[in-house]
Parts: structure tokens; sequence; C-alpha cells
């Protein structure tokens, strides 16, 4: 184990370390997250939206962040309960398509204002990453603003559209939370 480090510590800068280490904790944590809220959700037959979820939430989160939490559990909780609502609220309100686009332009504008939000156990991205970050998230919320545009019949529209609504919501309390923090 001793001989692994070494390599490790000869190989890897400090930061790529620290990335290596964060990496490996988020892939441990969200796959038993996923794996439990999919037993969960599968248990009510809802399974298939909970994963089509998920694909919508990580397009986002990973490249605008979002909140995030020092203990499993309440990150646990926190996942619960964003799931739970992005899959209630798409069964429960259904907007018409011209008020979900209007939105939709609404938080392109919110997001463009917006800087990523990563984890403080992250090592902090320097100004060209979030830039990067910033950009790719930017283009994969323009690509979901043209799918609303052109495919009005895309069976899990309001599902996207809800979690695109919330993924905003929380990184608009993240942003609020971590300007508080630096105070």
């Amino acid at each position: 184990m001793e001989a692994v480090k070494k390599h490790l510590k000869n190989t890897f800068t400090s930061y790529e370390l620290g990335l290596l280490r964060y990496l490996y904790l988020c892939i441990a944590y969200d796959v038993s997250k996923f794996l439990i809220l999919l037993v969960f959700f599968s248990c009510f037959h809802l399974g298939r939206e909970f994963c089509m979820e998920i694909l919508f939430l990580i397009s986002l989160r990973n490249f605008f962040g979002g909140m995030h939490f020092n203990r499993y559990v309440s990150c646990f909780a926190f996942t619960f309960a964003f799931s739970s609502a992005g899959i209630a609220l798409s069964h429960l309100v259904e907007l018409n398509s011209q008020f979900q686009i209007s939105l939709l332009v609404v938080i392109i504008l919110i997001s463009i204002v917006i800087k990523p939000v990563t984890s403080s156990k992250r090592p902090p991205l320097t100004v060209r990453q979030e830039r990067i970050y910033h950009c790719c998230g930017m283009f994969v919320l323009f690509v979901y603003f043209a799918l609303f545009l052109t495919i009005q019949t895309f069976p899990y529209r309001n599902l996207c559209f809800w979690v695109i609504v919330l993924q905003t919501m929380q990184l608009i309390a993240a942003r609020l939370m971590k300007g508080e923090q630096k105070s």
C-alpha cells in the first residue's frame, strides 16, 4: 500500500491527487445513492422516470454544480427530496408549452449570470475551468431549449422541464449560500 501511495505522490501533483480523491468519493457516494433510490422508485413503478430524471440532472449538474453537503445522510436526504419533487411535479403540474418555453428563457438568462457552484471539498476551479464548465452547461441548456422548441411529443418533456427548474433553483440557493459563507 505504501508503494502505491509513493507512486501516486510521485506521479501526480497535490491538486491532481485532490481531484482523484474527490472523484473516487463522488463515484462511490453517487452510485450508492442511485442504486438505493432506483430500488425505491422502482417499487412504485417509477424506476424509468427516475433514470430519465438522473440523466437530465447529470447533464446539467456536472457543469453548473449545485448544493453540496458535508455528510452522506444529508446529501442522500436532499437527493431523495429533489428526485421526489421532480417526479411529483412532472405528474401533478403540466404547464402549457408557451409558458414552459418562456420560463426556460428566464432560466437561460439566470444561468448566464450564475457561475458554477462546486463543493468546498473539491479543489477550486481555475478561472479557465470555470468558464469551460459554464459554457458546457449553457450548451446543454440550449440543446434542451431547442428540443422544447421543436419536439412537442417527447414523453419525458415535463419531467425534463421540472428538473431544469429545480436544478436552477438549487443553483441559485447554492450560490447564495456560498456567497454567505465567503462573507
